[in-house]
């Protein structure tokens, strides 16, 4: 690899892990306003629920779509539209006046967002060799804590200050910026963009969906489903039983953000110097218990060491993890790949979304919500169990 190579694919990194922040900023931002948006608008639990879930369900419907599309035409040109189209709906959801529309917006959001991380896993392999591969996923999996951390810093300010129709305004406009640098950096290496089969038979599938990438895929569910439940219910866990501010929600739980990117940091030397079955086995223990933790808190300061803890469940799996999924598929079924494994994934979390809805709807108990997220993270936690006694790193 030249030189000039060898920087730009840092450019490379550091623009896809910008799109992955916007990704990860419409997906969570909608919690951090949902309390104003639903006095405004009229909306329920059981809405606020299913707008948190819509987004993951039609996100999830759109992986394996996304997979096939990026190995046939890049990685490049799939995430750029991906954040060009995600920032427009955006925009529609800012400004949506009724539940239905906000809908629609959600969904639309949803199917562009999820052609963002398979196309993004076609482009990168392609750039890292397969010894830094871990450390660039670690390096990429900063977008969730960076973003989770801008999301609760800025967004409440901003919506107490201007009203959170702005707040939503200025997260659109954030990733409409991420899709101008896309479309004018992004590029795929000439090698990464392969020929699978026109259609794919028994046996090609049986080639993609390993027993090792359904393993990695039960991490996966596991972090992500326990971050979108805990992030669905924590702030209104934090305004209506702690009597916390909208600013003091923003500020405590941002510490879970900046836990995420220590976390998210760390987890690709350390799988390296420890395995990556360990590293993932501790997450998915922290994803169990960290959720009733977080229900029997009762001061700022334990929510704050509940935060760091919640931040390390989430991302302390991501550098071990995606950096497996090239080793777990074939070369020219990578995108395919983890099209399969994000779709099981969300899945799973849109699931946890309306299922924790509905429990606090029917039961008004805190308590119950999160004890479901916990019982979720099981999964993992068995999977991990298996992968490290059964995994030779």
């Amino acid at each position: 690899m030249s030189g000039k190579s060898r920087r730009y694919k840092w450019l490379i990194l550091a623009i896809a892990t910008y799109s992955f922040i916007a990704l990860v900023i419409n997906m969570s931002v909608f919690p951090v306003v949902s309390d104003d948006m639903a006095r405004e608008i009229g909306l329920t639990y059981v809405q606020i629920g299913l707008i948190m879930s819509v987004f993951s369900i039609f996100y999830g419907s759109v992986q394996i779509p996304s997979g096939v599309a990026s190995d046939r035409l890049g990685g490049s040109k799939i995430a750029s539209l991906s954040v060009l189209i995600l920032g427009l709906s955006g925009l529609l959801f800012a400004f949506t006046p009724t539940y239905d529309l906000a809908l629609v917006a959600r969904i639309l959001m949803g199917l562009s967002g999820g052609f963002l991380l398979p196309s993004t896993m076609r482009l990168l392999p392609g750039w890292f060799e397969a010894a830094e591969y871990d450390r660039a996923m670690g390096i990429y999996g900063f977008g969730q804590g960076v973003g989770l951390f801008l999301t609760l810093i800025s967004i409440p300010t901003v919506a107490s200050v201007y009203g959170w129709r702005t707040g939503l305004a200025s997260v659109s406009a954030l990733t409409l910026l991420a899709a101008a640098l896309s479309l004018a950096l992004l590029r795929d290496k000439e090698r990464t963009i392969s020929n699978p089969p026109a259609s794919m038979r028994l046996r090609d599938f049986k080639e993609v969906v390993t027993g090792e990438l359904l393993l990695l895929t039960s991490f996966n569910a596991t972090s992500v489903s326990m971050f979108t439940g805990v992030l669905t219910w924590m702030p209104l866990f934090l305004l209506k039983k702690l009597d916390f501010t909208l600013i003091e929600v923003g500020y405590v739980t941002a510490v879970m953000g900046a836990a995420m990117i220590a976390a998210s940091y760390v987890s690709g030397p350390l799988s390296s110097r420890i395995g990556r079955a360990k590293v993932i086995s501790v997450s998915m223990v922290l994803c169990v218990v960290t959720p009733l933790l977080l229900v029997y808190s009762s001061t700022s300061l334990e929510v704050f060491f509940i935060s760091v803890l919640l931040g390390f469940a989430i991302m302390l799996y991501f550098g071990p993890t995606f950096g497996a999924i090239p080793e777990a598929v074939k070369t020219e079924y990578v995108g395919i790949g983890f099209g399969i494994l994000n779709t099981l994934t969300f899945i799973g979390s849109s699931i946890t979304s309306a299922v924790t809805g509905f429990v606090l709807e029917s039961t008004s108990s805190f308590y119950l919500a999160f004890l479901t997220v916990s019982l979720i993270s099981l999964l993992g936690l068995f999977g991990s169990l298996k992968y490290l006694f059964g995994k030779k790193d």
